[in-house]
């Protein structure tokens, strides 16, 4: 059995001979084996847990009856940091964030000074109130909260020569000072030159890590579409594989220190607008020149990708599944591709293969280059410099 430790923001991969190890067996490897590794005496004193609060004590029970399989993630708690078990088990702040609906941390970590307290921008906040549906104002559609995380995945691989530095996957998990790899290849790629070029490069990445598929390109997250800038107006236009038989575009136009972008709807040769939005680029755009380094152009990226996708991707997409006559869907397959990544992120590289032969819909989210890099960085000792275009899932891995 494969697991991955989490100890002190860092992450160390362990390997079990026994066939169906208890919980005492994973101590003693984690004592004897990892905890040296780490710098620590073997005679440390931790507790084991699978989301760096409850302490799993039972050590004769396996680790299957705890649900912990192959490839899981586990975290340590040093003895110095386990806190009294008298305390109760949720926090003020816990509480007050469950009253707001804010998702737990797909990462399984409690060090909550990690999430950024979110700032008010009155420009912005203004201008997206007069956001609106021009055909059908009752709408309905799924207002998903993809609450802002700083989640910084576990992409710690030790190297001889130091550490890959920890980089977030989707807009939604940046910190400031960083931007996904995505982005970053995106915007050099794009050749922007002025604030409003690198607002639509976002919204773009923004579109893709909902599950759109643009037109015009053949890379997907490697370059924009041809011809999306055309004497000052933006047009991008997108398929979704939910929504077999429509298209959506978005036609963004630069109204003095605002853009403002228009989502319409093609079913048949019919052309239906369904939702307009205004941003303010110096919200989300640090300089009005280009940077070489897109981390130093971005600001804000979790506040404006949960704005952006509940207020014009969400409902754009569940419009469109109305106007196609599609049945409601459930399970795994009907959440946002960014969702998906974020589960498949989770799993080791077969499981990933293998949950990539079950449909088409699970085949395009298990190739994914965001999740393959991610995958990659976590699992596998590389010091080489790679191009911005790098195939990931072509890099040969030992499964």
């Amino acid at each position: 059995m494969k697991l991955r430790v989490r100890l002190q923001k860092r992450t160390w991969p362990l390997e079990m001979p026994e066939a169906e190890p208890t919980l005492g067996q994973l101590r003693a490897h984690l004592g004897q084996a990892l905890l040296p590794t780490c710098g620590y005496s073997s005679d440390t004193r931790f507790a084991i847990t699978l989301n760096n609060k409850d302490a799993l004590t039972e050590d004769e029970e396996t680790l299957a009856s705890y649900g912990i399989v192959s490839g899981d993630l586990i975290c340590l708690i040093l003895e110095d940091a386990i806190p009294a078990p008298n305390l109760p088990s949720s926090t003020d702040s816990e509480h007050s964030s469950l009253q707001s609906n804010d998702p737990p941390s797909l990462a399984a970590s409690s060090n909550q000074s990690s999430i950024q307290d979110e700032q008010p921008i009155d420009s912005f906040q203004g201008q997206a109130a007069q956001s609106d549906v021009r055909n059908d104002d009752s709408m309905p559609g799924p207002s998903q909260n993809v609450e802002a995380e700083s989640v910084q995945y576990a992409v710690d691989v030790e190297e001889g020569t130091g550490f890959y530095p920890s980089e977030p996957m989707l807009c939604s998990e940046t910190v400031e000072g960083q931007v996904p790899h995505s982005l970053e290849t995106l915007y050099h790629a794009a050749g922007c030159s002025n604030a409003s070029d690198a607002l639509i490069v976002l919204i773009h990445l923004l579109m893709l890590e909902s599950g759109y598929i643009p037109q015009g390109t053949e890379a997907k997250a490697v370059s924009m579409p041809e011809k999306w800038k055309l004497g000052g107006v933006y047009k991008l236009q997108y398929t979704h594989p939910f929504c077999n038989g429509g298209s959506a575009a978005l036609t963004c136009v630069p109204l003095g220190n605002l853009i403002v972008i228009n989502a319409t709807l093609k079913i048949n040769n019919e052309i239906r607008s369904v939702k307009r939005l205004q941003l303010l680029p110096e919200s989300f755009i640090c300089k009005e020149e280009p940077e070489e380094n897109a981390a130093q152009m971005y600001k804000d990226l979790q506040k404006l990708s949960r704005l952006f996708k509940d207020q014009l991707v969400y409902p754009l997409l569940a419009f469109t599944r109305q106007a196609l006559n599609l049945p409601d869907v459930f399970g795994l397959l009907v959440l946002p591709l960014e969702l998906k990544l974020r589960i498949l992120r989770l799993l080791d590289v077969r499981s990933v293969l293998s949950l990539s032969a079950v449909c088409h819909d699970l085949f395009i989210a298990s190739n994914d280059q965001l999740l393959w890099r991610c995958l990659y960085l976590r699992d596998f000792r590389d010091s080489t410099a790679r191009a911005r275009d790098t195939d990931w899932k072509e890099i040969p891995m030992d499964c």
